[in-house]
């Protein structure tokens, strides 16, 4: 993503990796050099002024040694506080959706829908937490991929040191892992050790959305071009 019309969930983003990186003692050149881009770059991402590429937010996890979850950032308009039931996309009929907060929010067990801290992604994919407190070593997610038109696929490939299982839940994602690709519909899922370099992408003309169980393992992967069927990197 440009430095241009950046959602504020990257100001909180950055806030996050900018605490963690002087936590790591590790300069801003010394980080943009290990992710491989510009330290200008990385200024304007601390700053909220820039986003990171999927492929670069892992890499700096891996660098800082933080959780991915931590990054999460919940935007105050996100939350339910009044109003419409149905202006806020809630069924107030619906049992156990109560629209007040109980028990169980405040223990940190449950977590409402408008509630989800989130990501947004260059690609125009959004990344939402489904657990209410970052997880030590696993992610729990639902990511939502806009319609084709208002989305690009992915130019690169992603690896990270985790086992990953999703399903998809409304429309068709395609997806790439190694040199396979597919097609998932609603109800089929995938597992596979996510340090085969992969891709997802949405070619239809719908919003797709898909829940991802990401469990991490130990030790870390950086990002890395994947070898074509001639042989060559790309």
């Amino acid at each position: 993503m440009t430095d241009q019309a950046v959602p504020t969930e990257w100001i909180g983003v950055g806030e996050r990796l900018r605490g963690a990186r002087a936590a790591a003692g590790i300069s801003v050149r010394e980080l943009a050099r290990r992710v491989e881009v510009s330290p200008g770059h990385i200024s304007n991402v601390e700053r909220g002024l820039a986003s990171l590429s999927v492929r670069s937010l892992y890499t700096i996890v891996g660098e800082l040694q933080i959780s991915m979850d931590s990054l999460f950032v919940k935007v105050d308009s996100q939350v339910y506080t009044g109003g419409s039931p149905e202006k806020a996309g809630i069924d107030a009929d619906t049992p156990g959706q109560s629209l007040e907060s109980g028990e169980l929010e405040a223990k940190g067990v449950v977590m409402r829908r408008l509630s989800r801290p989130s990501i947004p992604l260059p690609t125009g994919t959004r990344w939402e937490r489904l657990t209410p407190h970052a997880e030590i070593g696993a992610e729990f997610i639902e990511v939502i991929y806009p319609p084709a038109e208002k989305s690009s696929r992915p130019e690169e490939f992603v690896l990270h040191s985790s086992r990953e299982y999703g399903v998809i839940t409304h429309g068709s994602l395609t997806i790439q892992v190694g040199f396979d690709t597919a097609v998932l519909n609603v109800g089929d899922s995938i597992a596979f050790d996510s340090t085969t370099p992969h891709r997802y992408w949405n070619e239809t003309d719908e919003e797709v959305r898909a829940v991802w169980f990401i469990s991490e393992t130990s030790g870390y992967l950086p990002a890395a071009p994947i070898e074509s069927a001639t042989g060559h990197f790309q």
